[in-house]
């Protein structure tokens, strides 16, 4: 009894092992990408499509090797296989020499990864189908039950997941992480050779049939089947990515905000394939169309706070993950089968990757991958489920209650309902009548039925705006013009953060404005350098509408440097902005990551602003000590290096007053609140929030007497941003 303790142990330990290393090399080397590609969203989308391809040809590799070898050949040939990975460690990662192969950075991402870490990954991604399908043929009372390891694999994800954001990244520099790592790996190595060695000395037997899994009486092994493990596996992915996308993009891409959706993801797996059912799968069946109901009608409330919609989405991602994942483990197949299980799940969590990271973006302008994906899961749910009479009232219930809420909240307050009231009317009729029908409808209708229902939501939200001049996506979000409703500006939007705005009136279009408003802290700036008699260029990192561009001047070239396409694309369109088109051959757009950029040129800058953190999507390699060390080299004698830090949910003075402090520098910090009374509140002016840093208080002599110029207190705390080493969780408000 002691032994068949130890050994099960040993197995959930070694998962548990393998998951962690797992979940925490994903965090780790998107951090180590972020200097190359900055901090868009689409990095960690692109990174887990890379891991979950690299995943699926594990699964493939455990599901062949054993069906050619046998388990204890097998296990041979992977601990040696395990030897090779001590050859790619530890992991190392660099920019390319040569910037043009960041034209096409998916491509440039997914080969990098591929020679970095594809190795290492590919061994420790087969664990957990290997470790199970060994197991099995133990002479162990529970290895007719293998999957019960499962859990164990997906808790060691979990408090990967955790400790990253909260113990690993605000205390070690990523060479230390990339040092652990290896240990890691090499703890590992060690304990996959125990599991292989009590396989070795178990008695020689094949796997056994599992009294708690399925394959049951009319259940064979048949590609419909199979089918169904793949589309229950893409839902739930899909869903995971889509929302992460969501989340990062309004708020940060950083692990803690990673964190939430692909934790609830996992922690679905642990109670879906564990041997007691907090929520039973009869019920989560039940509940699964009335849940899709809800989810139909966010669309149409316009006006729903940032947090409440994530809330509902995020409880919609774990109570969709717990459907799906109920569905996979209830009809799991005998442990004969478990390699290939897992290599078809994996399938379709690859292809749940790649529709959200790859397909979605080239296919919708905006962020509608969600309610695409609900209207595929009224096809790919089990349509058994819409038998059962329950199911039916519940649906028609939710479906009465949905209809009676948009009608009840349009007549009260018709500015929270996004569309007009026919539209509201007749959607309002359709679902009543729905909900009368479902109660005689087949499951086949139902499933249409439900399909017709998520079909309307996203039609609402593809309906044209008049006030959207252009929506544009692109591997760095979704960028958005439109006119406000007085229809006397253009405001450029990325995700829901404001980037810029200019007058259409003729005699005020000359004037920047958002946060660069006359007698605002950029204008203070700009007045300073342009009364100089030295005519050095200036460049700006990050380039919005191209409003900065209207303190260019002819004997003053302005370069700005743009990694986002679709930006320049915008800024040059005069239809929509003039700013870059009023400015002419003073000033230049180069296209790539601003630091690569300033690198490889040989101008040296009177002033350099750093102008890419209003945004959600932080590029935290422009804020180290390297980059301010960058800068500096390409600085004039008496030049100036401004930071716009404005920012909804980040305050970056703290880390860059210590780094300032580092580097001997002077700084000063200015504020600027933009309140009703203020002379620009009417023209679009956003409150701004600058920080000015100088070789010596003698180059800024000029804002030195203005009390507005404030020196900051220097936070002893604060420890200094590098490349190795940056803390964006110690930034949040």
């Amino acid at each position: 009894m002691s032994s068949s303790r130890t050994t099960l142990w040993i197995y959930g330990l070694t998962l548990l092992v393998s998951a962690s290393l797992l979940f925490a090399v994903q965090p780790m080397v998107a951090k180590m990408i972020q200097p190359v590609l900055g901090g868009s969203p689409a990095v960690w989308n692109t990174s887990m499509v890379f891991f979950q391809g690299l995943l699926l040809f594990g699964y493939l590799y455990a599901h062949l090797s054993v069906k050619w070898l046998g388990v204890r050949r097998q296990a041979l040939l992977h601990v040696a296989l395990l030897v090779v990975g001590f050859l790619f460690l530890p992991l190392t990662f660099g920019a390319p020499t040569d910037l043009d192969l960041l034209s096409d950075p998916t491509a440039w991402l997914l080969l990098t990864l591929l020679i970095a870490v594809g190795w290492p990954f590919f061994m420790i991604s087969t664990s957990a189908p290997l470790l199970q399908k060994w197991f099995s043929t133990l002479d162990h009372p529970d290895a007719p039950d293998p999957y019960l390891l499962y859990s164990a694999s997906n808790l060691g994800s979990i408090l990967a997941l955790v400790a990253y954001p909260f113990v690993i990244e605000p205390r070690l520099g990523l060479t230390l992480q990339t040092h652990l790592w290896t240990a890691g790996y090499l703890l590992l190595f060690g304990a996959v050779a125990a599991c292989a060695s009590f396989l070795w000395r178990s008695p020689s037997q094949g796997p056994r049939q599992t009294p708690l899994g399925p394959p049951r009486r009319g259940h064979p092994l048949t590609w419909a089947r199979r089918r169904r493990w793949i589309g229950w596996a893409f839902i739930p992915t899909a869903m995971m990515l889509a929302i992460t996308t969501f989340i990062t993009t309004d708020v940060a891409p950083v692990p803690l905000l990673w964190m939430p959706p692909l934790a609830l993801y996992l922690a679905s797996f642990i109670l879906a394939f564990g041997r007691r059912k907090l929520l039973p799968p009869s019920v989560m069946n039940r509940l699964f169309p009335a849940t899709l109901i809800g989810l139909l009608a966010l669309p149409f409330l316009a006006e729903l706070p940032l947090w409440a919609a994530t809330l509902a989405y995020l409880s919609a991602l774990f109570f969709f993950s717990m459907t799906f994942h109920g569905l996979l483990a209830e009809d799991r197949p005998e442990t004969d089968h478990l390699t290939e299980f897992y290599l078809w799940i994996s399938l379709g969590g690859v292809l749940g990757g790649v529709f959200t990271a790859l397909v979605a973006p080239a296919l919708f302008p905006g962020l509608l991958e969600v309610p695409a994906l609900l209207i595929l899961s009224c096809f790919l749910f089990s349509r058994q489920a819409f038998q059962d009479r329950l199911t039916r009232w519940l649906t028609g219930v939710a479906a009465t209650i949905a209809a009676i809420a948009l009608g009840v909240a349009h007549f009260f307050d018709a500015t929270t309902i996004a569309i007009s009231t026919p539209t509201t009317i007749a959607l309002t009729v359709i679902t009543l009548t729905a909900a009368l029908a479902i109660l005689r409808f087949t499951p086949a209708r139902f499933s249409f039925l439900l399909a017709g229902l998520a079909a309307a939501s996203f039609l609402v939200i593809l309906r044209p705006s008049p006030q959207v001049l252009v929506q544009e996506r692109s591997f760095f979000g979704v960028h958005r013009v439109e006119v406000d409703p007085s229809g006397t500006f253009h405001i450029l939007y990325h995700g829901t953060t404001r980037h810029g705005a200019q007058s259409l009136q003729p005699e005020l279009r000359h004037l920047p404005l958002a946060y660069y408003y006359p007698t605002g802290p950029a204008d203070e700036i700009f007045s300073v350098i342009n009364r100089r008699s030295s005519v050095h260029p200036t460049a700006v990192i990050g380039l919005g509408t191209g409003s900065i561009a209207a303190y260019a001047s002819p004997s003053r070239i302005m370069h700005f440097f743009e990694i986002d396409p679709v930006v320049k694309e915008i800024a040059s369109d005069p239809e929509l902005f003039t700013f870059l088109a009023d400015c002419g051959e003073s000033c230049q757009v180069t296209l790539g990551d601003g630091r690569l950029q300033l690198a490889a040129s040989h101008e040296s800058f009177e002033l350099i602003v750093l102008d890419a953190y209003t945004s959600s999507a932080i590029p935290v390699h422009l804020l180290t000590r390297e980059a301010f060390e960058l800068y500096l080299d390409h600085l004039t004698t008496g030049g100036l290096i401004a930071v716009h830090i404005s920012n909804r949910y980040l305050d970056l003075q703290p880390p860059l007053t210590a780094l300032a402090q580092d580097l001997g520098l002077t700084v000063r910090h200015r504020v600027d609140r933009v309140r009703n009374d203020h002379p620009y509140f009417d023209l679009q002016a956003n409150s701004s929030s600058w920080l000015l840093l100088s070789r010596t208080p003698e180059d800024m002599r000029e804002l030195a007497i203005d009390p507005q110029w404030q020196t900051p207190t220097v936070d002893l705390d604060v420890r200094v941003w590098t490349d190795d080493f940056a803390d964006l969780l110690s930034t949040y408000f």
